[in-house]
């Protein structure tokens, strides 16, 4: 399974339709991570045919997607939120403890606009950075394991 994750277009959407295009073909979920729901919105009309998850970031204003949100994918629990919530700018301790508490293998968060990869007692961390920067994340999850990194377009 392949999962592509984006995060912090702030109306960069030629990037965020880059991103989707690149990935049509070997994709099996998109994740937005937040601060550019319009952008998904208008992504959405456009690709109509992409299975998508997504939370609020702290620059969707008035959003009704929840700030968190945990699912199940290919047998893994993906955590995932823009990070606002869990002050990932000062540190990550909170981010880390509320994946934990979740149970979960795979930990998604934006916000900081700067990619990110740890694996860490058994749970693998990704921030994919910032889609106004061209930045964005790949996980491919197989029988053989994990693999989560940012990549850029």
């Amino acid at each position: 399974m392949r999962i592509i994750v984006t995060s912090d277009s702030h109306r960069m959407k030629r990037f965020i339709y880059e991103i989707i295009e690149k990935h049509l073909g070997d994709a099996d979920l998109f994740i937005n991570l937040g601060d550019g729901e319009d952008d998904i919105d208008n992504a959405l009309l456009l690709y109509p045919q992409i299975k998508l998850e997504r939370v609020a970031g702290n620059c969707d204003f008035g959003s009704n997607l929840p700030l968190y949100k945990t699912i199940t994918c290919a047998g893994k629990k993906i955590f995932f939120t823009h990070g606002h919530p869990f002050g990932v700018k000062h540190g990550y301790d909170e981010i880390i403890q509320k994946a934990h508490d979740e149970n979960a293998d795979i930990c998604l968060f934006g916000h900081t606009h700067i990619p990110f990869t740890q694996y860490l007692d058994g749970i693998y961390y990704m921030n994919p950075g910032a889609v106004m920067c061209s930045s964005y994340g790949i996980i491919d999850i197989t029988d053989k394991g994990i693999m989560a990194y940012p990549t850029n377009l």
